[in-house]
């Protein structure tokens, strides 16, 4: 496999979770509620992040502790993948907003019903977790933390 990265992929029903690298020990701290992702006690609403163009959230370790974003001294933990939030055209009921009678003299009728495109919700199941491997301290420093030795 030469060049090739190996991926051990997931799905939990409603994220795409992905190890980087299945040999190793990954981040495991977690949890998926619908839209809610939460990473090591940090909760992220995924449907309030999506965007029009893919979004990536990535989560780094220093000094024992979880937070979003990277630094050059992290140890990187994880990654969330959003993808483009999607749109659909649907049939609305009356006019469009601002059209009214423009003439004077001349009556036009105004349409029924109009097409508008809107947002698609998110789907949970597009959205990929990737969970990168730890170092080895990993969990003796954890460890290390909550006895209260640094």
């Amino acid at each position: 496999m030469d060049g090739i990265q190996a991926h051990f992929i997931v799905s939990e029903g409603t994220m795409i979770i992905k190890q980087v690298d299945p040999a190793r020990e990954h981040f495991r701290d977690y949890s998926i509620d619908g839209t809610i992702l939460t990473i090591a006690g940090i909760t992220i609403d995924l449907a309030l992040e999506e965007g029009d163009q893919e979004v990536l959230i990535p989560f780094g370790r220093c000094q024992g502790r979880v937070h979003r974003g990277l630094m050059p001294c992290c140890e990187h933990v994880a990654d969330v993948v959003i993808p483009p939030r999607n749109y659909q055209t649907v049939e609305v009921d009356g006019p469009p907003q601002g059209l009214t009678h423009s003439g004077i003299g001349e009556v036009e009728e105004l349409p029924a019903t109009h097409t508008e495109t809107v947002p698609v919700p998110l789907d949970g199941e597009s959205v990929v977790l990737n969970l990168w491997p730890l170092d080895k301290t990993w969990g003796e420093t954890m460890q290390e933390e909550e006895n209260g030795l640094e």
